[in-house]
C-alpha cells in the first residue's frame, strides 16, 4: 500500500513539474497581445482602453475600488498547455458567451447600452498565468443620482 502512495506522490509531483514547465514556456506578453487582438476582432466597434487595467488585474471588486465596469469582468487562470493565440481565442469566445448568456448582453445590447471600450490583460504570478477581460460604457451611478437642481425644478409639474 505504501508503495502505491509513493508512486502516486511521484506522479503528482511530475505532473506539477510539467505544468510549471509549460507555464515557463508560455509567453505572457504574446498571450496578452493575442487576447487584445482577439477582443478587437470580436468586438470591432470597441476600442482598447488601457486605463481599465486596474480592474482587469484586480482579484476582487474591493481591490479594484468598486468600479462600475467590474460587473462585466471575467478572469481566471490560463491553460498554459495551449498555444497563446489558441488560448486567447478560446477565452474571448467564452467571454462573449458569458456576456450573452449570464449578463444578457449580446452585441445589440452592448451597442445599445453604449459599451465602447474593452481591456484585456495577462499577468504571471508565482508561475501561474492569469487573465482578466472587461468591457465598459463609462456609466457612473452619479449620472443618474446627481441631477442638477435647476433641471429637476424645470421638470416638475406646476
Amino acid at each position: 500500500m505504501r508503495k502505491y502512495h509513493f508512486q502516486l506522490i511521484a506522479i503528482l509531483c511530475l505532473n506539477f513539474t510539467l505544468q510549471a514547465q509549460n507555464a515557463s514556456n508560455f509567453n505572457v506578453e504574446r498571450f496578452e497581445q493575442a487576447l487584445n487582438n482577439e477582443m478587437a476582432l470580436q468586438f470591432s466597434w470597441m476600442t482598447n482602453d488601457t486605463t481599465l487595467k486596474f480592474a482587469t488585474r484586480a482579484k476582487s471588486q474591493e481591490e479594484a475600488g468598486f468600479p462600475e465596469c467590474y460587473g462585466t469582468k471575467k478572469g481566471g487562470m490560463v491553460n498554459t498547455g495551449n498555444n497563446e493565440e489558441d488560448e486567447a481565442k478560446l477565452l474571448v469566445h467564452h467571454y462573449k458567451v458569458y456576456l450573452e448568456h449570464v449578463l444578457y448582453l449580446d452585441e445589440l445590447s452592448l451597442k445599445h447600452c453604449r459599451f465602447t471600450e474593452f481591456c484585456a490583460t495577462a499577468t504571471k504570478e508565482n508561475g501561474i498565468v492569469r487573465y482578466g477581460i472587461v468591457v465598459d460604457n463609462n456609466f457612473k451611478r452619479e449620472d443618474l443620482i446627481d441631477e442638477p437642481r435647476s433641471t429637476a425644478h424645470q421638470n416638475t409639474i406646476h
